[in-house]
């Protein structure tokens, strides 16, 4: 007799993440420590009178709605459909823009994103912003390193890349390139295809192994195709070798290589040793930009 496997729907599935976010979401911004620690004081009262005194959010949520998207909260609608992404999207964005703290953006990012891990939507809240992550994994990453030269120029690449521009989308790639080769340049070898090595050892320490040869190859490759095939950070004509770089004018081509320099990317963070690897001196900075013409 042959066994039936039922399956579920998957938007049964994803609309049970997005309520379970919700719901976690509002019992934390409930909780008194959260209000007087994380919201600005023109959104918060205190009440004498009940249990020794507490805190409570006082936001006018259609006002603050007309004035940050020029439309009204949609109470009703969330209500009659259900939570949906977009609403989430706007109701964090304006957590962050209007009613949080700036001292505290970054404790509030890190807490979103636990929620969007918790719940395993594959979103996350970067620089006030919620965007699609495009690495799905159950990791995520608990290193910050240098924000200047690294995290930030990751952060700009993941809002560009979603935009229907194409030079929005090739700053994007421009980024996420530039970012992985800061964290070529920054490894303590020297010479190019030393740091190859010592990136592709942060992910496996068995130089024997298949996967630190992958590893290897694909840091090679993807360094090869943005030195010297394509117009990739580079306003020269041609390459070292005098041949002619190719111009990137194909978006989903664009997305693609993209979105492969993001995985290897993600990679290379998940495993990072930052006690060993970044402190953010001016040597390492010198040194990323004479390493711009690595291939």
């Amino acid at each position: 007799m042959t066994k039936m496997i039922m399956l579920r729907n998957p938007n049964d599935d994803m609309q049970d993440k997005l309520n379970k976010f919700w719901t976690s979401l509002s019992a934390w911004m409930e909780q008194q420590e959260v209000i007087e620690k994380y919201f600005r004081g023109e959104y918060t009262e205190y009440d004498n009178g009940w249990n020794g005194g507490t805190f409570y959010l006082n936001i006018d949520y259609e006002q603050e709605y007309k004035i940050q998207y020029g439309e009204s909260y949609p109470e009703f609608a969330i209500g009659n459909r259900g939570i949906n992404i977009d609403d989430i999207k706007d109701y964090v964005e304006i957590m962050y823009e209007r009613w949080i703290k700036a001292d505290m953006h970054y404790s509030f990012t890190v807490e979103i994103n636990k929620r969007f891990n918790k719940f395993q939507l594959p979103y996350k809240l970067s620089s006030g912003s919620v965007i699609g992550k495009g690495y799905k994994t159950t990791e995520s990453i608990e290193v910050i390193l240098d924000h200047r030269m690294f995290e930030r120029k990751i952060a700009y690449s993941e809002e560009m890349i979603m935009s229907n521009e194409m030079l929005d989308k090739k700053c994007a790639l421009d980024y996420i390139v530039d970012a992985l080769q800061y964290f070529i340049s920054v490894q303590k070898p020297d010479g190019v295809d030393k740091k190859y090595a010592a990136a592709a050892r942060g992910i496996c320490s068995n130089q024997d192994s298949k996967i630190y040869a992958v590893v290897k190859a694909e840091i090679s490759e993807v360094m090869k195709l943005s030195n010297e095939y394509f117009d990739i950070r580079h306003n020269e004509y041609l390459n070292k070798a005098k041949e002619k770089r190719e111009a990137l004018e194909d978006l989903q081509f664009i997305e693609y290589l993209y979105n492969r320099v993001y995985a290897l990317l993600y990679l290379l963070r998940l495993k990072v040793n930052k006690v060993d690897l970044i402190s953010g001196n001016a040597g390492e900075q010198k040194n990323f930009e004479k390493s711009k013409n690595f291939s």
